[in-house]
């Protein structure tokens, strides 16, 4: 248990005095709990009280009374006045975050224990003899799962016959131990609380003459894994918002991934790299310090491979997320999470076949390195009916001027930008223009939602950049704590987000959402 320190000082006026004759008072611990404690007045022979503090403690039972000392009110004290005794400091059991996570799973395993033996009572009772005892059922537990016995609990305390538990560190003494069970007198059912122990269990069952009903327990995370001393690192690609006040969407990113880091409980190292080769050499930094686990984007995935290969080598798992879903299998990444780039590019382009947008579109790319804004480009050719112009500027600080240079030439109908930083420039281009290009965009923000509504913008495709950084840091937290190979388990699956056309209708139910005035009574 972690201790947490609470110190009570008592404002002792009449009034205050007089009730606390009466009642206890409540006072909360720091962080988390409360601590019930009361304060003690007594009338001494000379006519002053004594004031003290008592803490309730285990069992309903009032402590002994801690006196401080300036604890002595006068008879002659003046009525309306305040007075202050000196403080106590209470000392209060404050259960940790992996202690109450440990409790939380504990009541979870019983009632799970229970609602098995609840399901087999069903399926042994004779409702024309009620009083007869279904038969042994074996609960069979893996030492080396602290607490998975939980189970057992769970299911002695609701099934109605008898409960027998069998546990062995040596699988072939465990083995021997069911055959032998199965020979005499063998079982109605067993539960076991693993995989190694149902394989076995199941193989036992297979050589039996009567075999049981077997129930299984897997358990895929290790709930009893301590929090991890090595830090996670995340490492993405473009600027942070502290580098670049403009790029919302990595400041975004950073953001969530240091909440959902808080709300789990681990360490998180983030860096954010304008160059690929940074982000490589940050990777190989994680790797020497003994990451945890690695989340990175995969912007350019040939650059990056001999670093994550150096990661893998030193078994250390990586999780990819945002760019490179293609190449992330190859690679060798337990699990990719991003955008549907490609999807994306594909609902852009019929978005503007819907609105009868025809001729050359450019598809504005403010990273011509990445790989994910190129498959969204490729989704965006296959579905629009006019021209697809892949676009960059040579110079990211000259973009807003080379653009206009562009659009100058006559031959531009409409662009897709795939950027909130990249769409306020083409706004901004817009605004000097006598006639305006249509314009498209992906991402949010506030500026973006406006544009969305007051019609400077078509549409935006929303790239939730939250949902991208909180999901690959649980991943990253998942995969620390899977019992199986990660890599082999999940086989590199992706997990994409499927995209929506975000239009005034619907961008102004995300505002309305957003900016509602609170309701209070």
């Amino acid at each position: 248990m972690q201790r947490s320190r609470i110190t009570g000082v008592m404002l002792v006026g009449l009034g205050v005095l007089i009730g606390s004759l009466t009642f206890g008072a409540v006072w909360a611990a720091t962080q988390i709990g409360t601590t019930d404690v009361r304060i003690t007045a007594e009338r001494l022979e000379d006519g002053r009280v004594e004031l003290g503090l008592q803490q309730l403690g285990g069992g309903g039972v009032w402590g002994e009374t801690q006196r401080p000392e300036n604890r002595f009110l006068a008879p002659d004290a003046e009525v309306g006045a305040l007075h202050q005794s000196e403080p106590i400091t209470i000392e209060v059991e404050v259960a940790s975050r992996e202690e109450r996570a440990a409790t939380v799973y504990y009541d979870y395993l019983v009632d799970a224990g229970a609602g098995i033996g609840e399901r087999y009572n069903s399926r042994f009772t004779d409702p024309d003899h009620p009083e007869l005892v279904p038969g042994r059922f074996l609960c069979v537990i893996d030492p080396n799962d602290e607490g998975i016995e939980a189970l057992c609990d769970g299911l002695e305390s609701s099934y109605r016959g008898p409960v027998v538990r069998v546990e062995h560190d040596d699988w072939d003494d465990l083995r021997s131990e069911l055959r032998a069970r199965m020979a005499v007198q063998a079982p109605v059912a067993m539960l076991t609380t693993s995989v190694p122990t149902t394989i076995l269990a199941l193989e036992v069952r297979e050589q039996a003459r009567n075999r049981p009903w077997v129930t299984y327990w897997i358990e895929l995370l290790d709930q009893h894994v301590a929090p991890s001393v090595a830090p996670f690192c995340q490492v993405t690609h473009s600027g942070t918002l502290f580098e670049n006040e403009e790029d919302l969407f990595w400041g975004l990113s950073s953001e969530i991934s240091a909440a959902a880091a808080a709300q789990l409980g681990v360490s998180l190292d983030f860096s954010s790299h304008s160059e690929v080769a940074g982000q490589a050499a940050a990777i190989r930094e994680c790797v020497a310090s003994g990451a945890s686990v690695i989340t990175t984007t995969l912007v350019e995935p040939e650059v990056l491979l001999p670093a994550i290969e150096e990661a893998l080598a030193a078994d250390i798992p990586v999780v990819s997320f945002n760019s490179g879903v293609n190449a992330a299998d190859q690679i060798g990444t337990v699990l990719h999470i991003a955008l549907d780039d490609h999807e994306a590019g594909r609902i852009a382009g019929e978005e503007f076949n819907r609105r009868k947008i025809r001729g050359t579109a450019l598809c504005v790319i403010h990273e011509p390195n990445n790989i994910g804004l190129h498959e969204r480009c490729e989704g965006f050719e296959e579905t629009y009916r006019g021209d697809v112009e892949r676009w960059s500027a040579e110079d990211p600080a000259a973009a807003r001027s080379e653009l206009a240079a562009r659009l100058d030439e006559g031959d531009v109908r409409a662009t897709l930008t795939l950027s909130v930083h990249s769409a306020w420039d083409a706004r901004i281009v817009n605004n000097r223009r006598a006639e305006p290009v249509p314009l498209a965009a992906f991402g949010f923000s506030v500026g973006l939602a406006r544009g969305v509504l007051d019609g400077s913008v078509m549409f935006t495709i929303l790239d939730h950049p939250e949902l991208q950084a909180y999901m690959s840091t649980v991943a990253a937290v998942m995969t620390e704590r899977w019992r199986l190979d990660p890599v082999t388990y999940f086989n590199g699956m992706s997990l994409l987000i499927r995209p929506q056309i975000a239009d005034a209708d619907y961008m102004q139910r995300v505002v309305d959402a957003m900016y509602a005035e609170p309701t209070g009574e």
